[in-house]
């Protein structure tokens, strides 16, 4: 099945919460004035609304592991291992994986769906949306991870654990499903002293950002900037920019 490379939504739509995935996660959706959203779904932990999130935390259970040597053009990857934890059945589902040979001639490829990928064994199997284009060798490795957007949380801190995935204009409620936005103007948790203009990065507050105030060393990502000054622990609208 092929989908739209993005979904139209209304003002109402972005609202709208669900407790099937309606469209796959991570699915890019634009409302008529471009902003952007992304089709996300709530970890074990309710969202509250205006709030940053980020994806699941990579695992090293899931880095490196074993793969069954295979011919170009398969769209199943069969005797796939994990190290110390199990991945769950269809966890990866619109995950990506990848090979972490240096050698193997595979791009990163797009997960349609898994087994029970057991560890400290080599039985799992990863099926993909699309034949790989090149073959595994015996002492190839892959990595694998879920969609960013699958099982988000709120921010902990000023330090990510994961990729930033957005802000959710509404509550999503504990895994279940919804629109968190990427890009265009939103409403978020500011703390610090914001200025016009001036970068966001997450701030220590969960769920929260702030000002970027070391521009030449700070690491972690920027979220979008200041477009209107609201003071510390307010809610203010940010331009998000983080497509």
């Amino acid at each position: 099945m092929s989908f739209p490379s993005f979904t139209r939504l209304s003002e109402e739509q972005i609202f709208s919460t669900f407790t099937a995935e309606r469209v796959p996660v991570g699915t890019l959706g634009v409302t008529e004035d471009g902003r952007c959203f992304r089709f996300a779904e709530a970890a074990g932990t309710t969202l509250a609304p205006c709030k940053l999130s980020e994806g699941l935390a990579p695992s090293a259970n899931f880095t490196d592991e074993a793969v069954a040597t295979l011919a170009a053009g398969v769209t199943v990857l069969t005797g796939v291992g994990a190290t110390t934890g199990n991945c769950a059945a269809d966890l990866l589902k619109e995950g990506f994986v990848w090979s972490s040979t240096a050698t193997n001639l595979n791009p990163v490829m797009k997960i349609k769906s898994n087994t029970l990928i057991t560890a400290a064994a080599a039985t799992g199997t990863i099926t993909l949306y699309s034949p790989t284009p090149a073959a595994f060798a015996a002492a190839d490795t892959i990595s694998y991870m879920a969609n960013l957007w699958r099982d988000i949380v709120v921010t902990p801190d000023a330090t990510p654990l994961a990729g930033i995935t957005g802000v959710n204009p509404v509550e999503i409620v504990l895994d279940t499903f919804g629109w968190v936005q990427t890009q265009g103007v939103g409403r978020c948790l500011l703390v610090g002293t914001v200025v016009l203009g001036c970068e966001l990065i997450p701030a220590a507050t969960a769920g929260s950002v702030g000002p970027n105030d070391s521009e030449t060393t700070q690491l972690t990502k920027i979220v979008g900037n200041c477009i209107f000054v609201e003071a510390t622990t307010e809610y203010g609208p940010i331009f998000i920019a983080l497509e």
